[in-house]
Parts: C-alpha cells; sequence; structure tokens
C-alpha cells in the first residue's frame, strides 16, 4: 500500500469511542442511503444482507431511512420497522456486518406529508402537523411504479394523536434492540414529519405542538424521549438539517430554534452524537454554533472532500463524517482511500433497480486485477483525482 501521508487522511483513521463503549476503527461512516432492494412489505432481502457485509469496514454504518409505520413509508422495497418479520429480517443484516467486525445503526423515520401513498391497497391520507400541501408543482418519481404523481394533501395529524406517533418511533427502538443494532438514530431532517413539526411554513398549528420554538419542537424531543427510554441515551443519536431547503420545508427561525434544541439535547445526558448536515459545512456560522453549543460527539457532513474532513477531524470542528454514494461503488471505500487507490464511480441508472445490479456487484480492490478492480471513467492515481472522485 501507498503511504497515506502525503494525503494528509490520519485523522480519518483515528479510533473513535462513542458514549456507552462503542469505538469505531476509524471516523468515516456509510451515511444513510434509500437503495429500495427491500421485498415490497419492507422487509430486509438477502441481497441487503449481502450489501452491508461488503461495506462493514467502515467505521459505523448506518441503514436506508427506515419508517416506524405504513403511513410513514415513502418508497416502495424500501426497508421499514414496525413489524416483528421486520425486524428479523434485520436481524441477518446485524449478524452479517457483526461477522465482519462492523458496527451498524438504524437511522428511524417518518416522511409525513411527502408520501402519496398510491402503493398501498386502501386509500390512507399522508399526515402532517398542518394540512399544507407540497406545492402541485413539485412531482415526486415514486420509484419502481412507471409514473410521475403529485402529492396528496396530507392531514392534519389530531392533538391527542401525535404521542402516538411518537410511540410508533419507540416501537420501532425496541424492535431494534431485538435486531441487534449498535444503535438508532432519529431522522429529523430532509423535510420529513419531524422536520415538518419544526418548520415554519408546514406547521401552523395553535395547540402546544404549534406556534413558539418551543411548541415545534416539542414532538421531536417527545420522540427522542421514548427512543431513549428503550435503550438509554447512549444508544440513540439524532441527525438535524437546520436551512435544508428540501420538499418545500421553510425555516424563518434557525438560530433561535436550534439553539434551543441543542440546549434540550445537552439536557439529555449521553446521546451518542449528534448528525449534522450542511452543504456549506466549512464555512457555515450555524454549524460552528452548534458544534460549540453541543456537549458531545458530532458526525457532519456536507459536500467536502476527504481531506478537508480529515482537517476538520484534526482541529476538533467535527469528530467523524461519512460518505454516501463514494460507498455504492467502494464496498472497500476506507481502504482505498487509506492506500491512495482509484476509486470507482457508481452507476446512478442502477442505483434505485431492485436487484443486485448496481448494488451488491461493485469489485473490491484487487491488487492481481487492477482493471477489473475499478468501475466507471478512470481516476488518476493521484490525490487530487481521488479527493475529486468522492465529489460525486
Amino acid at each position: 500500500m501507498n503511504d497515506m501521508k502525503p494525503m494528509g487522511l490520519e485523522p480519518l483513521y483515528t479510533p473513535l469511542q462513542l458514549p456507552g463503549g462503542l469505538t469505531l476503527p476509524n471516523r468515516i461512516a456509510m451515511l444513510p442511503m434509500t437503495r429500495v432492494r427491500a421485498e415490497i412489505d419492507g422487509t430486509p432481502s438477502d441481497l441487503m444482507v449481502e450489501f452491508f457485509a461488503q461495506r462493514a469496514s467502515a467505521g459505523l454504518l448506518f441503514t436506508d431511512s427506515t419508517p416506524v409505520s405504513a403511513v410513514g413509508r415513502g418508497f416502495l422495497n424500501a426497508p421499514a420497522m414496525f413489524t416483528t418479520e421486520h425486524a428479523l429480517g434485520w436481524r441477518k443484516v446485524t449478524d452479517a456486518v457483526h461477522a465482519k467486525g462492523g458496527r451498524i445503526i438504524l437511522q428511524i423515520n417518518h416522511v409525513g406529508r411527502v408520501n402519496n401513498l398510491q402503493f398501498l391497497q386502501r386509500n390512507i391520507a399522508p399526515v402532517a402537523p398542518s394540512a399544507v400541501r407540497i406545492p402541485r408543482n413539485s412531482r415526486m418519481i415514486t420509484i419502481n411504479i412507471p409514473r410521475i404523481t403529485p402529492y396528496e394533501m396530507p392531514r392534519a395529524l389530531e392533538t391527542e394523536e401525535i404521542p402516538l406517533v411518537a410511540d410508533e418511533f419507540e416501537r420501532a427502538a425496541r424492535l431494534a434492540v431485538f435486531a441487534g443494532f449498535d444503535g438508532v438514530e432519529v431522522h429529523a431532517d430532509s423535510g420529513y414529519l419531524i422536520h415538518q413539526f419544526l418548520s415554519t411554513n408546514v406547521n401552523q398549528r395553535t395547540d402546544r405542538y404549534g406556534g413558539s420554538v418551543q411548541n415545534r419542537a416539542r414532538f421531536a424531543l417527545e420522540v427522542l424521549d421514548k427512543v431513549i427510554a428503550v435503550n438509554g441515551p447512549e444508544y440513540v443519536s439524532i441527525k438535524l438539517t437546520p436551512g435544508f431547503q428540501v420538499h418545500n420545508i421553510e425555516e424563518d427561525d434557525i438560530p433561535e430554534k436550534y439553539s434551543y434544541f441543542i440546549d434540550q439535547l445537552n439536557q439529555r445526558k449521553g446521546l451518542s452524537f449528534l448528525h449534522l448536515y450542511f452543504g456549506d459545512l466549512a464555512s457555515s456560522e450555524v454549524f460552528r454554533s452548534m458544534r460549540q453549543q453541543f456537549n458531545g460527539r458530532v458526525l457532519a457532513e456536507g459536500s467536502l472532500k476527504a481531506l478537508q474532513y480529515a482537517q476538520m477531524v484534526a482541529s476538533g470542528a467535527l469528530d467523524f463524517t461519512g460518505f454516501a454514494r463514494a460507498f455504492i461503488s467502494n464496498p472497500d471505500l476506507p481502504e482505498r482511500l487509506r492506500a491512495g487507490l482509484p476509486i470507482s464511480q457508481p452507476d446512478m441508472n442502477t442505483t434505485y433497480s431492485l436487484g443486485a445490479e448496481g448494488y451488491t456487484d461493485y469489485p473490491k480492490w484487487n491488487a492481481a486485477d487492477p482493471e477489473g478492480s475499478v468501475v466507471g471513467p478512470k481516476q488518476h492515481d493521484d490525490a487530487d483525482a481521488l479527493l475529486q472522485a468522492l465529489n460525486i
């Protein structure tokens, strides 16, 4: 292998211990990705077992973002976690990852109004904080259904119904323990249900879940408390994307709201880590403020190169980071980075197909067959080309 020192990536290869004793051998996580390779009912498939085991050298593996109820689903053939059958399927995944020496956590979510649910046997309206529809000119390609459909009008959750949705997250966490996961992450981002409650445009409620910053954060904190109660705070992380304008989400109060939210997280001592996404991570004042305020480990991601992440880890600006698309086509990504090896590029045309193609058929590096170890346009074997390839 080549000496990694010229690349400056050494900080990404130092171990990291999380609260509760989970130790990561490196600081390169495989971030959550929707890959739609589960069975149609959401039960993890044998392909998923193979996929995650192939990538077990990551410091930490995240599952696909996994819904906690049928109403919370967004895609056909995406994995779920609300039945015993789902948990038994996931246990095959965790067993395979652990057999390879890996660590894996389950990201749990509810898509709220971002689901038109046309794949269900009977029509059920999507739910949201308020009956605020995603604009009709915003369209969703329903994966594995050959049509483009507009989003439906969501039904506003009733006040006394909202704690029942938090209970669904709790049940998913209990199933995660049963399935052998090393932790769970609450998905509070990307315009899905928890983020909809945090927003200033979708949440138009006038009860205890709407209006003030404290009220709009209430649902997220109730979910977090329910999940923490299952197996302790060290088993739980949470992902936030302040200001991420996706699925027609607006946030007009980011500094005030997230300062309050981080203060609340600090009161829930011992959380595994805080997961933050900022596209402009390196220059974001909001990120720096949240990082400074939070009393714990921080995983941060954005549109940076590996060298930039390594520099931020070295400076203490973040504790660890991760990649998504680069892991699609490089099951051995940490090893390739460390050795300065060429990086394969994913075929985005097969990202959401149903079979092994574009999922488990990407090769690991084989020194005896370098030509067969790289998929897609060849990369120059130098640091600049390697780092550029990661930002795909």
